[in-house]
């Protein structure tokens, strides 16, 4: 079977990953295993056109799960996807990975992504529950997940990876770097989260309670933004409520990804200049009245 190489993976025609892995599901030895932990852990995932990534990442998500002791689930919201996306996701499915396929019929952003992952997730979702976001093509490393996972246990509402700080980012064009690094110093000084230096990063964890106390407050208006800069967006309005959030330190990785980033610079310029030109002039569509079911600890924060 011919064979391509691509940042250090070795591929077959059809997309399976071998090396470290295995073609398919990692077996973890149970005798591995840390103690279940009570409670279960929601992957939330938006793919548009990954089908090269999705096995490397949810093999890497099942033996993490497991060595780590967590029940879990994913659901991968494929957005609109033209290549094999779904057929991949739905694969593993059926070979027994905990997945729900969530389909958009067209690409329209991770934005739209994630309020259609939290809507489903959250359906199901108990309070003491935990809820993780993160990018469908590798980039981020799960080795710092159990870290993130104890933060959020100890207390802390919302986690954030950050590449900041201690962090670092590999693999990256030096343009990019430069950017990301003058934008990131832009956004701590308007937006001012304490603790905080990271603002746009899809991983994430999050208290479950948490969100589900955010969608009764925002409703529907929870993200309002399709592209890329709702995380932005939902990180100010759950920090505007008063949640506790903090970061740990984490590498990215863009040599792991397989295909081309599916952001697209110039209009990710334009909606984060938009987002802070409407948070500085119409502060109040950020920060909505509170519902009668706000929690009295948010409640007084407001």
């Amino acid at each position: 079977m011919a064979e391509e190489h691509n940042g250090g993976k070795k591929f077959n025609k059809d997309n399976k990953i071998n090396g470290l892995f295995g073609k398919r599901r990692f077996q973890v030895n149970k005798s591995y295993q840390i103690k279940m932990n009570e409670e279960k852990v929601y992957f939330v995932i938006p793919a548009y056109n990954e089908e090269e990534n999705l096995d490397f990442l949810i093999t890497n998500i099942d033996k993490f799960m497991h060595f780590l002791g967590y029940d879990y689930h994913i659901f991968l919201v494929n957005d609109g996807s033209t290549d094999n996306t779904a057929t991949v996701a739905q694969n593993y499915k059926n070979d027994g990975i905990p997945l729900t396929l969530l389909n958009h019929k067209k690409n329209y952003g991770p934005g739209r992504a994630f309020k259609t992952g939290f809507e489903a997730v959250l359906n199901v979702a108990s309070d003491n529950d935990i809820i993780v976001t993160i990018e469908a093509d590798n980039t981020s490393d799960l080795c710092v997940l159990n870290r993130m996972l104890e933060q959020c246990k100890r207390g802390n509402d919302l986690v954030l990876a950050s590449v900041y700080g201690e962090g670092a980012v590999v693999g990256a064009p030096l343009h990019r770097k430069i950017f990301s690094r003058c934008c990131n110093i832009i956004l701590q000084i308007i937006f001012r989260i304490k603790g905080v230096n990271t603002f746009t990063s899809f991983f994430r964890v999050y208290r479950a309670s948490m969100l589900k106390e955010a969608m009764d407050i925002y409703k529907d208006k929870l993200i309002e933004e399709s592209g890329f800069i709702c995380m932005l967006e939902l990180l100010v309005k759950l920090h505007k409520l008063g949640y506790q959030i903090t970061q740990v330190p984490m590498l990215l990785d863009f040599r792991i990804r397989v295909g081309n980033s599916k952001m697209k610079s110039i209009r990710n310029i334009k909606d984060t200049l938009r987002f802070i030109w409407r948070y500085l002039t119409n502060h109040e569509e950020i920060i909505i009245e509170p519902s009668d079911k706000m929690p009295e600890r948010v409640e007084n924060k407001l």
